[in-house]
């Protein structure tokens, strides 16, 4: 009898992981378009705990913190829990420098990306048998808080923000095999050149499924923002969201006073260079833990650059550029009572230059993360 439920178990699991790549292959093929600023927004939602560990989640994620990310991990978990996330992505300014005339390398073009930050508030409820119910409440913001424009007019607001609700439900279908779904309604504001606002609105759904192999080893994946993009009353406006499936491996082992959990993540395609998250953490008699891990991924940003080769051409146009954060991630984790403190830095992104380039970062490094969770 055990051994049917595993074989049930692994073939529901290797069909899911057929439709869900079949899936995503084509949707990233409709997807050609330029993404909106809701699709960045969508994938950046991820804790303190996570980010320590390289971004791995798909795996190990578990209660409120699931909600976004692998939603099968809402039904991981036996109290009532929520979680709070805020992160700081700072303002980066990058010049590219390109050899000239007497192959001697000059500054080129400079990009100025604004300060950013996302806010996320998540809460589960078990309901035994019947499952976990979740719901969530997400905020994004880029560039400076404005009271008014040009013109004197009140605005009290940022030039470009996301806004997303939802709700979210993870069962335990088999044992040791969890499924979930989460589905949320976004509202995105973004700003043009000329100073106009435009507002866009849709859904956009997430369904994971993670099983669990033995006592150890978990294995996750997730198909996340599946949706058919924001409804922008002006055409012009990007307004896609690109679906995103990732693959997860983690590992758990207590050792005394100690417990080790390792994750790795995988996020195909790789057009613009493979898609990874690895990380490993540790708790001293869980109140004490430390992270690290190693990430590297890739954003299609289409942003204005301005030519910095003459101080008279202070002209702004826009580019399309692939750009990447890569690096060593750092966390730390405290646990007092029934609460939970993570915080975490992770590197900034970057834009990727070619082998004739060179890149000088002159502001803006690191991204800050901190979360703070309660079980009761």
């Amino acid at each position: 009898m055990q051994n049917r439920i595993y074989a049930t178990q692994y073939i529901l699991l290797f069909l899911l992981v057929g439709l869900f790549y079949q899936f995503h292959t084509l949707g990233h093929a409709e997807n050609a378009a330029m993404t909106s600023d809701a699709d960045r927004f969508l994938k950046l939602m991820l804790g303190a705990e996570h980010r320590g560990m390289g971004g791995s989640f798909a795996a190990s994620t578990a209660g409120a913190k699931a909600i976004g990310t692998n939603p099968a991990g809402i039904g991981v978990i036996d109290d009532n829990q929520y979680v709070i996330h805020m992160a700081r992505f700072p303002r980066t300014v990058a010049i590219v420098a390109k050899p000239n005339i007497s192959n001697n390398y000059e500054d080129y073009s400079q990009y100025d990306h604004q300060a950013s930050g996302i806010e996320t508030v998540n809460w589960v409820f078990p309901f035994g048998k019947f499952g976990t119910l979740g719901v969530a409440v997400a905020t994004g913001h880029d560039g400076q808080f404005r009271r008014v424009n040009h013109e004197g007019k009140a605005l009290n607001s940022f030039p470009e923000n996301n806004l997303a609700t939802g709700l979210g439900y993870g069962l335990e279908f088999i044992e040791g095999t969890v499924i979930g779904i989460d589905a949320k309604w976004i509202r995105s504001k973004i700003t043009d050149e000329s100073g106009t606002e435009h507002f866009g609105r849709g859904y956009s759904y997430n369904v994971g499924l993670i099983q669990k192999v033995g006592e150890t080893l978990q294995v996750g994946v997730v198909l996340r923002n599946l949706s058919n993009g924001l409804s922008f009353s002006d055409s012009t406006v990007p307004d896609e969201i690109n679906r995103d499936v990732i693959f997860g491996v983690a590992y758990k082992r207590e050792i005394t006073d100690f417990s080790l959990r390792i994750g790795l993540d995988f996020h195909p395609p790789f057009a613009d260079g493979i898609r990874t998250n690895v990380g490993a953490e540790i708790w001293y008699r869980d109140r004490l833990g430390g992270r690290i891990g190693y990430l590297r991924d890739t954003d299609q940003r289409y942003l204005p650059v301005m030519p910095v080769t003459t101080i008279a051409d202070s002209s702004v146009e826009m580019e399309d550029r692939v750009w990447v954060m890569e690096g060593l991630c750092l966390g730390l984790g405290f646990r007092i009572g029934n609460f939970l403190i993570n915080a975490s830095r992770t590197p900034q992104f970057k834009p990727n230059v070619s082998n004739k380039e060179r890149l000088r970062i002159t502001q803006g490094t690191s991204v800050y993360t901190f979360s703070i969770g309660q079980n009761f």
